[in-house]
């Protein structure tokens, strides 16, 4: 990455306002972020949906979970592209994606076995193994690691800011949940009241609706997006980058 070229600049930001930041980030590249999300989330929203009917909701969100892990990655892909370069196609984002999917695959599976140990200790070990694993997606797919080392890589960079990593990893945690609940309500209240066209039943009543769906996959791109900027916003303190971008821009 030429800190250089960087398109925001690099210094010190609370946790809120690196999500804010990634807000107004996709609002600037919002055709670059609708490019991809017709190529990524529609069809994983699709697959999802497809599972719900046929298998049942649990099913479906079980889907939906695991797709969730894997299509971050191209957004991933797409914001490092964006803020380094002026131009960034949709085929190169997920190009990128793909190059890197037998790892993420090997990685997604060991964090699965961590997840099911934790569940011994009711849960409480993952805030933990969570918060040190945030940033495997990222480390894979800019700094080229092998599985192994992409480990010790991301539990490296959660660990010079532990809080903010944690606080972090709680709201991307949280937020899908919330984004399926609001589209939910939300969306069956526009339908009934303003569109007058009869609304699927409540998610809380069936488990699901396609409203909770496209709530949840529409918060994704966002949310990858505000993870990488945590992660820029770690190695920026741990590694002095705005202070590097100060100095080369006196030079």
């Amino acid at each position: 990455m030429d800190l250089m070229r960087a398109r925001v600049t690099l210094r010190e930001r609370p946790l809120l306002d690196v999500f804010d930041l990634a807000v107004r980030f996709c609002t600037l590249n919002a055709g670059a972020y609708a490019r991809l999300s017709l190529a990524v989330v529609l069809p994983a929203a699709a697959a999802s949906l497809a599972v719900a009917h046929f298998g049942g909701w649990w099913l479906g969100w079980a889907t939906a979970v695991v797709l969730s892990s894997f299509a971050t990655a191209p957004f991933v892909a797409l914001a490092s592209r964006l803020v380094f370069a002026d131009a960034v196609g949709t085929g190169e984002a997920i190009l990128m994606a793909l190059r890197a999917l037998p790892r993420i695959t090997g990685i997604r599976l060991l964090q699965l076995l961590a997840l099911l140990a934790s569940t011994v200790m009711l849960w409480l070990p993952w805030l933990w193994i969570g918060s040190v694993l945030l940033f495997v997606i990222e480390v894979v797919i800019l700094e080229q690691a092998s599985v192994g080392a992409t480990f010790g890589r991301a539990q490296r960079i959660a660990n010079a800011q532990f809080g903010t990593a944690a606080g972090a990893m709680l709201i991307t945690l949280l937020a899908p949940l919330g984004a399926a609940m609001l589209a939910d309500v939300a969306g069956r209240e526009i339908l009934q009241s303003v569109l007058e066209i009869k609304p699927p039943l409540s998610m809380f009543r069936e488990g699901g609706s396609w409203l909770a769906l496209a709530g949840w996959w529409s918060a994704l791109p966002l949310l990858a997006t505000a993870r990488f900027f945590v992660y820029l916003e770690i190695r920026t303190r741990s590694e002095g980058w705005d202070i590097q971008t100060r100095f080369a821009a006196i030079a």
